[in-house]
C-alpha cells in the first residue's frame, strides 16, 4: 500500500532522512580542516508544499563529496555548528546499524557530488520545521566533515481549510438511514461516516480514556476503514472509489441498531502528493433510528438422521441475500422461540450488531454432498432446539424453531478406558486414550506415582468444574452444564500428552469419567505407575557463532529466497556435541533468554515445545534469518543413547555490521555443506512471535473441535458504485504482550 493510504490530514509524525535512535552515542570524527575558499554551497530551497520540499545546492567545487540531508528543525535548533555535524553522522549510523551497515558502508550511498538540481524529497509532516544541513566530507579522511554546516531552514504549509460546506439531509425510516448530500462545490472529493453516539461519545469525552478531538476521531476511523478495504483485498484506486464521493449524492447505511442515537461526520478531503489530507472543518449531526423493519423473511429447518451427539441439519431462508442468525442448543422443554431469541439478543448483541454471528444462504450440516459433515452435539439423550431469525441492528423477523432429542447414551459410570503409551522423554510422555463409550466426557492427568489419593483429586475436579460453570454463566447466563462440559473436556479418542515433568520419575495416570448434565465425577480410574520419564541426559550442546551476513549482499543467490532475507541479517551458528548424541534439536526465541535462573530449561522446553527444530548431526548448523541489532537466543538440546534429554546449551544472538562477515564465506559453507545443488534447503527461518506459553500439564493432541457456532462476516462491500456507507466500531489494540514475561 502506497503513503496515501497510511497518512491522514493530521498526522503529526516528524520526518527526518535518517532514523534517529536518542540513545546512539555520537561518533567522533577529526577536527575539520574547513577550507571555505575551496568548498562553499549555494543552498537554494525551490519550493515548498504540505508534505514536500524542492531544493538545489550549487558546490562551488564539483568532484567533491558533500553531505545532505533533511531533518526536523529542532533537533539542531540551538547547536553549535560541530554538535550538527555529530548529530547528523549519529543519525547516518543509526540508519546504517539497522541496515546491517557500518558507518564507512553507509557513507558512499549517503554522500553526494556536483550540482543537485530541484531534488524533491516527499512524506514530510504537514506544517512542520524541517533543516536542510549540507557540508562537506572526505572518503579518503574516513569521511570526516571538512566544511562547516550550511543550514537552511525551512516549513511545510499547513492544511488551509476551505470552507466547504454540506447540506446534509438524514432520513430515518425503521433503523435505516439515508442521507442526500449537497456539498458547495462538486468539485471537491468528500467522505461520511456515521457511528452511535455512544461509541463517538466514548473516544472523544474530555474525561474519557481517549480524550480524542473530533478531527483526531475523524482520522482514526477513516484509517480503520482504509486498512478494513485493504485486507478485503482492495487496490489503492478501488479504496479512493469506495470512501470519497464527489458532488450531490444519496447515501443509505442499512441493518443499524434500533432505537440508538447515531452521529455522522463529512469533511472534505484533497490529494497531495501521495498524501491523504483533511481539507475542511468536519461537519456533524445526529440521528436516531426507529425500530427494526420487519421483514418476511422464512426457514425451512429440517432435522433428520439424529444420533447421540450429531443430526443432520440445514436451514434454507426465503431470501438468499437476507443476513439471519441460527444456533442449535439444548431446550429446556419449555422456553418459547420468541424467549429463546430474546435471551439470545441478550447475550450476543454486541456480536450481533457488529454482524460476526450473522449467516447468509443455504446453512447446510447434513454431511452430504456439499456439506463436509453433520452438525456435532454437546451430549446424548437431551433436547435441542435449532432456531433461526432474521438479524440487521435488530429482529427482522418472526423466528422459527425445531426441537428434538439425541439418541440415549451409555452410562458414564459403566465406560471403560485403554490407555497405551506411546512415548517417553525426560520430561513427559505421551499416550492414547480409547473409551469403550464416544458419548462420555472424561478428565485425565497424571501425578506422581506416591502422591495419588483418589477422594481428593475427585473432590478437586468436582470444585473445579463448579467454579468453571459459574464463571461462564456469568457471560452466558443460558449455558448448560453439558454445553461447558463439551467445551472443556474430551470424549472419544485422544492422543494426550503430559508435560513440564520431572526427570527420572514414576507417574500414575487417572481418569475421571463424568456426568455432563451434572459436572460430577461418576467413577475414578487409575493407572499406577503408568510411565517413568527418562533420567536427564548428560550432553549439553555446545553454541558457537560462525558469524553474521547481510541479506542484502546474499539477494537470494545463496538460498534463493531474496524477499525473505532482505534487509535482514543471516546468522549462522554451529553445535558441538558428544559424538555418543543421538540427536539434536534447536530453537530461537526473542530477546535475551541467557538467565537459566530466570528462565530455567522446563520453561524454555514450554515455549518451544512446538518449535524445536531437528538439526543434523553430521552437518551441525543452523541458518536463521534475524533483524539486525536486535537480540535472540539461540537454544539446544542433545539426546543420549538412552534417549535422556540433556540441559539446554544456550547462545545469544544480536547482528551488528561491525562483526558482519563477507558474503563468499557464507557461499563457501553453504557449498561445503549442501553442495551446490542443495544450497537452498540448508537455511531455516524463525517466527518467535507465533509461540504460545501457559499450558495445562495434560493436553489432547487430536481433540475434535468442529464448531458448532461458525461465524462469518459480512459480504464484501463492492466498491463500483458506492452508494451504501459503512458502518461499524473502531477497534482499539491497547495490550502488546512482554515476551520474556513468566
Amino acid at each position: 500500500m502506497k503513503r496515501i493510504l497510511m497518512y491522514m490530514a493530521m498526522a503529526l509524525g516528524v520526518f527526518a532522512s535518517w532514523s534517529c535512535d536518542p540513545q546512539t552515542e555520537p561518533t567522533p570524527e577529526p577536527e575539520p580542516d574547513p577550507t571555505p575558499a575551496l568548498q562553499s554551497f549555494e543552498v537554494n530551497v525551490d519550493a515548498v508544499t504540505k508534505t514536500s520540499v524542492t531544493y538545489t545546492i550549487t558546490p562551488a567545487l564539483l568532484d567533491k563529496e558533500y553531505v545532505a540531508v533533511v531533518t526536523a528543525a529542532e533537533a539542531v535548533k540551538g547547536l553549535e555548528d560541530e554538535q550538527i555535524v555529530d548529530k547528523v553522522f549519529a543519525d547516518i549510523k543509526a540508519a546504517a546499524g539497522a541496515q546491517g551497515l557500518t558507518f564507512a558502508e553507509k557513507m558512499p550511498k549517503v554522500a553526494v557530488k556536483g550540482v543537485q538540481d530541484h531534488v524533491e524529497l516527499t512524506g514530510l509532516a504537514v506544517d512542520t520545521e524541517y533543516a536542510l544541513v549540507v557540508f562537506g566530507v572526505d572518503p579518503a579522511k574516513d569521511w570526516a566533515y571538512t566544511t562547516f554546516p550550511e543550514v537552511v531552514e525551512f516549513k511545510t504549509e499547513a492544511v488551509e481549510l476551505v470552507e466547504y460546506t454540506f447540506d446534509v439531509t438524514a432520513t430515518v425510516e425503521d433503523n435505516t438511514v439515508s442521507f442526500h448530500v449537497v456539498p458547495s462545490d462538486n468539485n471537491i472529493a468528500w467522505h461520511l461516516l456515521t457511528v452511535t453516539k455512544a461509541m463517538y461519545d466514548n473516544y472523544t469525552d474530555p474525561a474519557g480514556d481517549y480524550q480524542w478531538t473530533k478531527d483526531v476521531f475523524y482520522q482514526a476511523y477513516a484509517e480503520n476503514e482504509i486498512q478494513t478495504y485493504a485486507g478485503m483485498g482492495y487496490t489503492e484506486e478501488q479504496i479512493l472509489a469506495a470512501m470519497f464521493l464527489k458532488g450531490e449524492q444519496d447515501l443509505i447505511a442499512e441493518g443499524l441498531n434500533a432505537n440508538t442515537e447515531y452521529v455522522y461526520l463529512i469533511a472534505a478531503f484533497e490529494i497531495d502528493g501521495q498524501n491523504l489530507l483533511i481539507a475542511s472543518e468536519a461537519s456533524e449531526g445526529t440521528y436516531t433510528t426507529g425500530d427494526v423493519a420487519k421483514t418476511e423473511l422464512t426457514f425451512d429447518i429440517s432435522v433428520t438422521d439424529v444420533e447421540q451427539m450429531r443430526a443432520a441439519i440445514k436451514i434454507t431462508p426465503s431470501d438468499l441475500e437476507a443476513a439471519f442468525v441460527w444456533m442449535c442448543q439444548a431446550w429446556d422443554g419449555v422456553s418459547t422461540p420468541e424467549q429463546i431469541v430474546e435471551n439470545i439478543v441478550a447475550a450476543n448483541k454486541s456480536w450481533l450488531d457488529m454482524g460476526f454471528m450473522s449467516y447468509y444462504g443455504v446453512q447446510d450440516y447434513t454431511g452430504g454432498p456439499g456439506s463436509q459433515y453433520k452438525f456435532k452435539l454437546d451430549s446424548p439423550d437431551t433436547d435441542y432446539y435449532v432456531i433461526a431469525f432474521g438479524y440487521a441492528g435488530g429482529v427482522t423477523s418472526e423466528p422459527e424453531m425445531v426441537t428434538f432429542r439425541t439418541l440415549p447414551g451409555a452410562d458414564p459410570a459403566e465406560c471403560t478406558f485403554d490407555l497405551e503409551l506411546t512415548e517417553t522423554t525426560t520430561y513427559g510422555f505421551e499416550f492414547n486414550v480409547t473409551p469403550s463409550d464416544v458419548t462420555t466426557y472424561y478428565y485425565g492427568d497424571v501425578c506422581v506415582a506416591s502422591e495419588y489419593d483418589e477422594a481428593t483429586l475427585v473432590a478437586q475436579v468436582e470444585e473445579g468444574i463448579q467454579q468453571m460453570y459459574e464463571m461462564n454463566k456469568m457471560f452466558s447466563p443460558d449455558l448448560t452444564m453439558s454445553a461447558m462440559i463439551a467445551q472443556y473436556y474430551w470424549n472419544g479418542t485422544n492422543v494426550m500428552a503430559a508435560e513440564n515433568l520431572t526427570p527420572d520419575t514414576e507417574y500414575t495416570v487417572y481418569i475421571l469419567a463424568l456426568d455432563a448434565k451434572t459436572g460430577k465425577v461418576v467413577k475414578a480410574h487409575s493407572y499406577p505407575s503408568f510411565a517413568k520419564t527418562k533420567p536427564l541426559g548428560t550432553i549439553v550442546p555446545q553454541i558457537e557463532l560462525v558469524g553474521y551476513y547481510s541479506g542484502d549482499e546474499e539477494a537470494g543467490a545463496i538460498f534463493g529466497q531474496p524477499a525473505a532475507t532482505a534487509g535482514k541479517a543471516i546468522a549462522v551458528v554451529k553445535y558441538n556435541v558428544d559424538p555418543s548424541a543421538t540427536s539434536l534439536y534447536s530453537g530461537v526465541l526473542e530477546g535475551n533468554g541467557m538467565d537459566a535462573a530466570e528462565y530455567d530449561d522446563a520453561y524454555i522446553n514450554e515455549m518451544l515445545k512446538f518449535y524445536w527444530d531437528q538439526v543434523s548431526l553430521s552437518q551441525p548448523y543452523s541458518f536463521f534469518v534475524t533483524t539486525w541489532q536486535m537480540e535472540q537466543t539461540v537454544f539446544a538440546y542433545a539426546e543420549d543413547a538412552n534417549g535422556g534429554k540433556g540441559a539446554l546449551g544456550r547462545f545469544l544472538l544480536c547482528a551488528t555490521a561491525e562483526e558482519k562477515g563477507s558474503i563468499d564465506d557464507l557461499k563457501a559453507l553453504v557449498d561445503e555443506l549442501n553442495g551446490q545443488s542443495k544450497a537452498a534447503s540448508a537455511m531455516s527461518s524463525v517466527n518467535a512471535g507465533e509461540v504460545v506459553s501457559g499450558k495445562p500439564i495434560v493436553s489432547a493432541k487430536q481433540k475434535e473441535t468442529v464448531s458448532t457456532d461458525i461465524m462469518s462476516s459480512s459480504p464484501a462491500i463492492p466498491y463500483v458504485e458506492q452508494k451504501t456507507i459503512k458502518t461499524g466500531n473502531l477497534m482499539q489494540l491497547d495490550f502488546v504482550p512482554a515476551f520474556w514475561t513468566k
